[in-house]
């Protein structure tokens, strides 16, 4: 059950919905509203969230997590660890 208002429903959206649109999981959304990286406001334990500043937020983010990944440049089978 739905218990905003429609004035407000259209300009508002809540952690699932904005996951959904920037293709990630509601907890890293959530997690983003509390480091502060994405503006949002707490309203009865859900984090709400401006529709114009998610869309905004989107242009610039990017869902990768983790390191860049890099090609090592040798491996223990590379012609440097053979024996001559």
């Amino acid at each position: 059950m739905n218990y905003m208002p429609n004035s407000i429903e259209g300009n508002y959206l809540c952690s699932t919905e904005a996951a959904r649109l920037l293709g990630v999981k509601p907890v890293t959304v959530s997690q983003l509203c509390q480091r502060g990286q994405l503006p949002a406001e707490k309203f009865a334990n859900r984090w709400v969230i401006d529709r114009q500043v998610l869309e905004e937020f989107a242009k610039t983010y990017n869902p990768n997590r983790g390191r860049p990944k890099t090609k090592r440049k040798y491996t223990k089978r590379s012609p440097i660890w053979q024996a001559n």
